[in-house]
């Protein structure tokens, strides 16, 4: 599908912005920084762009609207109050790079203030080459949907506050409470929709209606009736493009789970809808997860962070949490240069422990100091062997992670088992056998339901004979191994070894394991559901790295004490 993307904008000059230039994420770009760094002005500006009135390419009329009603585009008054004195022709000149998806052409329009005798100062888009021969001074053709801060006035200070029939929305009831439901984990079974002061929907329960729910409850159905209006229009309009979803504060109202699965839900609407969202946060929750995210497809995901710690506002891309918060709080802190501690060895018995490994440590400081060597499998008995005969590098100045049914070698100080008492692929086999058909986690994207778990692993139940809905693997096994000849106990050890290991590598194993929802993703539920054992393993690994770095390398106890600072 051709779609029109926003690329790039260049602000040379508006207010407190001078040459602040940066690019956009084709999916998700949030913008971030300190009060008074004019991040809602960004929402605005990116607004006066677009508008979405006639096709430029057919020259018709465009009569669709949103499902409040409303037109697909946002007017300069929703953003700005233009100062007569300071807000004049020639403040305001701004750049874009825009991908037209009418054209498929890149074309650079500005947008400048103009004031003509007798009224009020407005922007006006300049130079939009996109069709020859037409004239450059319009918006290029594209649907908006802002949400302001007024979408958070409570409803019992809202001038009017009524119900009003919608029929897309009567029609499609189910999707609109199922997005509801899981943006706030809630159980709604009703939705309605209102008029007023502001126009919404809400999705509630039955024993409760509109005049009960909550600002987060209202805030949320705001948000999926945006969603909700550029998924109509994809269906009604045979030239949909994509569209565009301005978010002010999208965090607001939202508690920090809530917050994570809004962006879940953002990313899967925007591969779905082709829209392009660009919203201004000051949660940890929500900066912090888009910049993982931008770590792993540069293209699809920004962090903009707007700075005036040294004087002028600059723009600072693609900055962590821990960055950002140096910054707002006007702090320093510590770097990997400044401890100057070598990067340490990690090694894996199989690409399973190796992505155990990472889950366990998931965004965890600490990890920044290792070097994970996830595609040197040496096998337990190589690791000991090594070690046997005192090898430096597997002796003292590295970590060597094995499976938690090893059992623990004396004095192997540079080895550390895994959380579970199963490796990490029969460890996950018993997760998910154990989880019933209607939790969440089989509620996923790429329909890895529990019949076609069962299916993946049919040859490993039939193996261990196991029956009913629930199996302990270790008696299973300890069952299965009592019944074999001692002779040929290896040889079926490895059928069976291999079998495990073919349902981990499956690749709708592996698609469910690379979900980073953590309601769906199955290390992650595992983690969540033995936190005790993981959080050992968490100190005992930062004790043991502290070991090496001291015994391996000679780094000084001062340098020490500063990784718990990390």
């Amino acid at each position: 599908m051709a779609t029109t993307r926003l690329k790039n904008i260049h602000i040379k000059k508006f207010r407190a912005l001078e040459d602040v230039q940066f690019d956009l994420g084709t999916q998700i770009t949030v913008v971030c920084g300190k009060n008074g760094t004019s991040k809602s002005s960004i929402l605005g500006i990116a607004a006066q762009v677009f508008s979405f009135e006639t096709n430029p390419v057919a020259d018709q009329a465009i009569t669709n609207r949103t499902l409040t009603g409303d037109p697909f585009k946002s007017f300069p008054a929703e953003h700005f109050r233009f100062s007569e004195i300071y807000d004049t022709p020639g403040s305001m000149d701004v750049n874009f790079t825009v991908h037209d998806g009418y054209t498929e052409k890149d074309i650079s329009p500005d947008l400048r203030l103009i004031q003509r005798k007798g009224s009020k100062a407005r922007p006006v888009v300049r130079n939009n080459t996109s069709i020859p021969g037409k004239n450059t001074s319009r918006n290029l053709t594209h649907p908006v949907i802002y949400l302001s801060l007024k979408r958070l006035m409570p409803i019992a200070v809202r001038d009017k506050y009524e119900v009003k029939d919608n029929e897309y929305l009567t029609k499609n009831r189910a999707k609109f409470v199922q997005l509801n439901n899981e943006l706030l984990n809630k159980r709604s079974t009703n939705a309605t929709a209102t008029i007023g002061t502001i126009k919404s929907a809400v999705a509630h329960g039955t024993n409760y209606d509109q005049d009960s729910v909550s600002a987060g409850e209202d805030n949320a159905g705001q948000i999926v009736l945006a969603l909700m209006s550029f998924r109509r229009l994809k269906e009604e309009y045979p030239d949909y493009k994509g569209g565009l979803l301005l978010i002010d504060e999208a965090d607001a109202g939202l508690f920090p789970a809530a917050q994570t699965k809004l962006l879940d839900i953002l990313v899967r609407e925007c591969n779905e809808l082709n829209i392009q969202v660009l919203m201004t946060s000051h949660s940890p929750t929500i900066i912090e997860h888009i910049h993982s995210l931008s770590q792993k497809y540069q293209r699809r995901f920004k962090t903009i962070y707007l700075s005036d710690t040294y004087g002028k506002v600059q723009c600072l891309q693609d900055k962590s949490w821990i960055d950002i918060y140096a910054d707002l709080m006007t702090q320093t802190i510590p770097t990997q240069d400044e401890l100057s501690i070598p990067k340490v060895n990690i090694y894996f018995e199989d690409r399973e422990g190796s992505d155990f490994f990472n889950e366990l440590l998931f965004r965890h400081s600490i990890k920044q100091l290792t070097n994970p060597l996830s595609d040197i499998s040496l096998g337990c008995g190589n690791y000991l062997h090594l070690i046997k005969h005192k090898i430096p590098e597997f002796t003292y100045k590295s970590i060597i992670v094995l499976d938690g049914d090893v059992e623990q070698p004396h004095n192997a100080n540079s080895i550390i088992l895994l959380p579970g008492e199963l490796p990490p692929d029969q460890l996950l086999f018993e997760f998910l056998y154990n989880l019933p058909a209607d939790d969440v986690l089989w509620q996923n994207k790429p329909k890895y339901t529990k019949p076609v778990f069962d299916s993946i692993t049919r040859d490993i139940i039939n193996a261990l004979n196991i029956t009913g809905d629930t199996v302990n693997l270790s008696e299973a096994l300890s069952e299965y191994y009592e019944g074999i000849h001692d002779k040929t106990r290896e040889k079926e050890s490895e059928k069976l070894r291999k079998l495990f290991k073919a349902f981990y590598k499956n690749e709708n194993t592996q698609k469910l394991l690379k979900l980073r929802t953590k309601q769906q993703n199955p290390w992650k539920r595992w983690i969540a559901d033995n936190q005790q054992a993981c959080q050992k393993f968490k100190d005992d690994f930062i004790a043991k790295f502290r070991h090496t770095l001291d015994k391996g390398f000679g780094v000084e106890p001062g340098i020490l004490g500063k990784i718990d600072a990390l």
